[in-house]
C-alpha cells in the first residue's frame, strides 16, 4: 500500500467516524462509496467497511448512552440480527448491480423514515414502537442495509423515527443495534475471505477517533439538522455508487 493510499484510508476512517457518531449510523453509506471511488471492488468495500463499523458504533453507544430506549432496544436488535443474517448470505450471491441499486433504494427510504410525518401523516400517526413493529422494522431495515454491506446503521434511525421516538434517542438506539448486528455481519464476510484487512485496520482505529467527535457534536445539535444532514449525505453518495457502477 502507497503512502498516497494510506493517507486516503486514513481521512475515510476519521471522516466516516465523525459521521457514525453525529448520524447514529454505522458509516456504511458514507465509507462504502469513498472506498469504492479508491479503486476497490464493491463486494470487497462491503467487507471491508464492517471491520470498522464495531469500533466506531461501540464508541458512539457509550457517548449516547443516556439517550438509548430500553424499552425498545431488544426486540430491536433481534429482529436486526435476524435481518442481518439474511442479508449476509444474499450479498454473497446476487450481482453487483443489483447491490448498487439496493444501495440507492435504501438511501431513499432513509429520507422517507425521518420525514414520514410530513410525507403521509396519517400513517405516520398509526405507527407506534410495539414489539412486532420494532423486530419487523429492523428485519427488513437490516435486509435492505444488509444488501448495500451495512448494518443497519442508516436506515434504523429513521425506521425508529418514524415510530415516534425522538431523534437523539433513535440516534443512541441505533448505535446499540447496529454494534451486535455489525458483529455477525463482520463474521460471515470473514468466513469468506471478502475482507482486504489493512485498509480495514486503518479504517477502524481512525473511525473511533471520529466517531468521539461526531458523538460530542451531536449531543448539542438541533435534531432538524441531524435529520437533514444524514438525509442529504446519503443520498449524494449512493448517487455515486450507482454511477461508479453503470458508468
Amino acid at each position: 500500500m502507497d503512502a498516497l493510499l494510506a493517507a486516503g484510508y486514513i481521512a475515510i476512517g476519521f471522516s466516516t467516524g465523525i459521521a457514525s457518531g453525529l448520524f447514529g449510523i454505522g458509516a456504511g453509506s458514507i465509507r462504502i462509496p469513498l472506498l469504492v471511488l479508491t479503486g476497490m471492488p464493491i463486494i470487497n468495500a462491503f467487507a471491508t467497511n464492517m471491520v470498522a463499523i464495531p469500533f466506531s458504533t461501540l464508541v458512539g453507544t457509550y457517548m449516547h448512552r443516556a439517550m438509548i430506549r430500553w424499552s425498545v432496544v431488544k426486540v430491536f436488535t433481534l429482529g436486526g440480527l435476524v435481518g442481518i443474517l439474511l442479508a449476509t448470505y444474499f450479498v454473497g450471491v446476487v450481482p453487483s448491480a443489483v447491490l448498487a441499486l439496493t444501495f440507492l433504494f435504501a438511501a431513499s427510504l432513509t429520507v422517507v423514515g425521518l420525514y414520514l410525518d410530513r410525507i403521509s401523516t396519517s400513517f405516520y400517526n398509526r405507527l407506534r414502537p410495539t414489539p412486532v413493529n420494532l423486530f419487523a422494522g429492523a428485519f427488513v431495515g437490516n435486509i435492505i442495509i444488509g444488501m448495500r454491506g451495512g448494518s443497519g446503521g442508516t436506515l434504523f434511525p429513521p425506521i425508529l423515527r418514524s415510530m415516534h421516538v425522538r431523534m437523539h434517542a433513535a440516534i443512541a438506539t441505533s448505535l446499540f443495534a447496529s454494534f451486535f448486528c455489525s458483529l455477525v455481519a463482520l463474521s460471515g464476510y470473514m468466513y469468506r475471505g471478502d475482507i482486504v484487512l489493512a485498509p480495514g485496520l486503518i479504517l477502524a482505529s481512525t473511525g473511533i477517533a471520529g466517531s468521539y467527535i461526531g458523538s460530542l457534536i451531536a449531543i448539542n445539535t438541533d435534531g432538524r439538522w441531524l435529520k437533514m444532514g444524514l438525509s442529504a449525505l446519503v443520498m449524494a453518495l449512493a448517487s455515486i455508487i450507482v454511477y461508479s457502477e453503470f458508468a
